[in-house]
């Protein structure tokens, strides 16, 4: 059923919340059926495309076993849609070839050879160089 389910939401759809009974989706149904029909819009080139999908939508809510099986994969969609995404992440020690010291301030030759040597400098020790240093 995954292949086959189009990307709306049925309930959208039909204009119904998850927890809709039967009776609830048929009257829907009915009502969007006579709005939408062509013959009740002549010359509206989308209507076919919007009764198709109330029709779909239909047809999957009116069955029990359908939409058991919609209720659980929209679900597993939405807890999956839910869950944090994982960003991998590369941490060079300093030691690595070709690290870098932390930081724009410390690629400065200006600097004194204590800070650049330092991984983290505190912000008060960079006023403190930039007080007595010029930097």
């Amino acid at each position: 059923m995954s292949g086959s389910r189009p990307a709306r939401d049925h309930y959208a759809v039909l204009g119904l919340r998850a927890e809709a009974s039967p009776e609830q989706i048929t009257s829907a149904y009915r009502m969007l059926i006579r709005a939408l029909h062509p013959d009740a819009r002549p010359g509206v080139a989308s209507a076919d495309a919007e009764l198709a999908a109330v029709i779909d939508a239909y047809q999957t809510l009116h069955d029990p076993l359908r939409r058991s099986a919609y209720d659980t994969e929209r679900g597993q969609e939405r807890q999956a849609a839910s869950r944090p995404v994982r960003i991998p992440v590369r941490v060079r020690s300093a030691t690595d070839a070709g690290a870098r010291p932390h930081g724009p301030h410390l690629h400065s030759a200006e600097y004194p050879r204590t800070l650049v040597s330092l991984p983290h400098v505190d912000p008060f020790d960079r006023l403190v160089a930039w007080l007595f240093y010029g930097m």
